[in-house]
C-alpha cells in the first residue's frame, strides 16, 4: 500500500504563483495525497483560484489566521497522512518528488526526516544552492542544519510526537521544527540527498528577503532557548544584547548528551550573521561574546577562522564611539 502523503499549502496574497503552485502538486499523479489548502482571507483572487481545484483538494479553507505556523497547524490537525510536508503558495514541486519521497520513507521505515535540494527561481533565472545536507555528520548538522524546507518531507507521527509547528514563529518555524527532531530523535534519523524536488521562488515580497532582520531575531530567539535548555545562561545573554529575543516560545528539550552542541551553534550562527558590525547592538553583543565566551574547543572551517580574524580587528578599539569613529575616518579615506 503507498504511503499517503498530507501536503499543506499555506497561502496568503500570492495569487500570481499559486495557480502554478498547485498545478505543480496535482501534475504529481501521486494517488495517495492529501492535499490541503489553508488561506489567510487572501482578497487577490486567490480564493476564486483555489475554489477552480476544490475538486483536488481534501481540504481548504480562507479565513484570517494568525501567520503561516498557524495555517500549517490548522492543516496538521486535518492530516490523516503517514507523511506531511508543506509547500508555500510561491513554490513549486518538480516532476516525480512525491513518488521519489514515498520510496525513501518506504525503504527505511526509522526515517524521520527526508529531503532532497530546491532550485531557487528568480527574474535573473534559475541557480542551485551548493551545500549539500550531510545529517550524518551530527555536530556540523546542528551547528548549521540548512536544509530546503520545500524538498523536505517528515514522517507524521515524529512530527505530532514534537507538538507541530511553534505557532509564535513566522520566519523559522521550519528550523524550530527540524531542531526539536534532531534533539528528540537524532540525526541518524534523518537524510538528505543531493536531488532536486522543488523550486523555491526568490521576490521582492518573499519573507526571507524583505525581512531579513526578523528572520535573524527568530533563530536567534530558537538558540536563546537552546542555550537555556542545555545550562547555558552565558550564550543566551550574549545572544539578547544584539536581538530581540521573542517571549513564549515553547521550551527546546535538549538531551544532556547534547548539551555541549549549543556553544557550536551559537559560534556558526555569530560568525555567519555578525562578523561585520555596522550597528552598536551588534559590537556589543560581539564584543561579549569574544570576551565571555571560550571558542578554543569550537571546530571552525576556513571561512570561519577568516570571520574571527575580521571580527578580531573590529573589536581593537576601546569601545562603540571609538569604532564609529574609526569607521568614519576609514570611509573619508575611502579604505575599508
Amino acid at each position: 500500500m503507498m504511503l499517503r502523503i498530507s501536503l499543506t499549502t499555506p497561502s496568503f496574497q500570492q495569487a500570481a504563483y499559486l495557480e502554478e503552485c498547485l498545478r505543480s502538486v496535482h501534475d504529481q499523479g501521486y494517488t495517495a495525497l492529501e492535499h490541503l489548502v489553508v488561506d489567510g482571507g487572501s482578497t487577490d483572487g486567490s480564493r476564486e483560484i483555489i475554489m477552480a481545484h476544490a475538486d483536488q483538494l481534501a481540504w481548504w479553507c480562507s479565513e484570517k489566521d494568525q501567520g503561516q505556523s498557524d495555517a500549517l497547524n490548522k492543516g496538521l490537525a486535518r492530516a490523516t497522512g503517514d507523511l506531511f510536508g508543506w509547500l508555500n503558495s510561491d513554490d513549486m514541486l518538480l516532476p516525480g518528488t512525491l513518488h521519489r519521497v514515498a520510496d525513501a520513507f518506504e525503504q527505511d521505515p526509522q526515517l524521520v526526516v527526508f529531503g532532497g535540494r530546491s532550485l531557487l527561481r528568480s527574474t535573473a533565472g534559475d541557480t542551485l544552492p551548493e551545500r549539500v545536507v550531510d545529517a550524518s555528520d551530527e555536530r556540523r548538522f546542528m551547528r548549521n542544519p540548512g536544509f530546503d524546507q520545500p524538498s523536505t518531507f517528515f514522517r507524521m507521527d515524529a512530527v505530532r510526537e514534537v507538538g507541530g509547528l511553534e505557532t509564535r514563529l513566522h520566519y523559522v518555524m521550519d528550523y524550530e521544527l527540524v531542531l526539536r527532531l534532531a534533539f528528540h530523535f537524532g540525526t541518524d534519523r534523518m537524510r538528505f540527498v543531493d536531488e532536486r524536488l522543488a523550486v523555491a521562488r526568490l521576490h521582492d515580497d518573499c519573507k526571507t528577503v524583505r525581512y531579513q532582520r526578523r528572520f535573524l531575531d527568530e533563530r536567534a530567539t530558537v538558540l536563546h532557548g537552546v542555550c537555556l535548555s542545555a545550562g547555558r545562561e552565558d550564550l543566551a545573554g550574549v545572544l539578547a544584547l544584539g536581538h530581540h529575543i521573542s517571549p513564549g516560545i515553547r521550551p527546546m528539550p535538549v538531551p544532556e548528551a547534547k548539551q555541549g552542541l549549543a556553544k557550536e551553534m551559537v559560534t556558526h550562527f555569530l560568525l555567519k550573521w555578525h562578523h561585520t558590525i555596522h550597528v552598536r547592538e551588534q559590537f556589543s553583543m560581539m564584543r561579549a561574546f569574544r570576551r565571555r565566551i571560550d571558542i578554543s574547543d569550537v571546530p571552525l572551517d576556513d571561512a570561519e577562522r577568516a570571520r574571527l580574524e575580521k571580527l578580531d580587528r573590529q573589536l581593537k578599539v576601546p569601545g562603540w564611539l571609538a569604532f564609529r569613529a574609526g569607521r568614519k575616518l576609514r570611509h573619508l579615506r575611502g579604505s575599508r
